[in-house]
């Protein structure tokens, strides 16, 4: 579904679905608050750096820009770098109201997107930083941050904290394997 420059895919809205009839303590408004306030600040780095956007697709995965990023490499790392900055600036607003929930929904949504695997703005800040090069320790580092990731998943199901996270970093473990061995491929 699509509508002006927004595209909403049907990964998105069956894990949409799933969340809400799971979410026990209504914390999903608030992870989608912070979800939005992360992507506008990756809008506004991007118009501000004189970026374009051409499309946000919503997906099972999360939200990916579409867009004309602006020249340079440090100015394309600011772009990948607003959206957890953003998460910051409204976990300490949060914070600062007395909003603990939304604050822990920001600052985990932030920490998360900071992970060195590609599709997630801390993997595609290396790789603007690296210019494309340095392949084999960007693997490394997306590797242990999907291990790593993996084994949290697994701690959280075994400890009764639920399935998401393992579910979640093997949906994105996956696309960063894609990923890195096309990047690899292309060398």
């Amino acid at each position: 579904m699509t509508r002006g420059r927004v595209e909403v895919r049907d990964g998105f809205l069956v894990l949409l679905a799933a969340l809400w009839c799971t979410d026990r303590t209504n914390v999903l408004p608030l992870v989608l608050l912070a979800a939005a306030v992360h992507e506008g600040g990756h809008l506004l780095v991007l118009h501000l750096s004189g970026g374009r956007l051409h499309r946000l697709t919503l997906t099972c995965c999360g939200a990916v820009l579409h867009c004309a990023l602006p020249e340079g490499r440090f100015a394309r790392a600011a772009v990948c770098l607003a959206g957890p900055a953003a998460s910051f600036a409204l976990t300490a607003l949060a914070q600062a109201c007395g909003w603990y929930r939304l604050a822990g929904a920001s600052v985990l949504l932030g920490a998360f997107n900071l992970l060195p695997l590609p599709p997630l703005d801390g993997g595609m800040v290396l790789e603007h930083l690296c210019a494309g090069g340095a392949a084999t320790v960007r693997a490394a580092l997306a590797l242990l941050s999907a291990v790593g990731l993996f084994c949290c998943g697994l701690w959280l199901l075994r400890a009764g904290g639920g399935c998401w996270l393992l579910l979640i970093g093997m949906l994105i473990g996956v696309k960063s394997a894609k990923n890195l061995a096309n990047s690899v491929n292309m060398m």
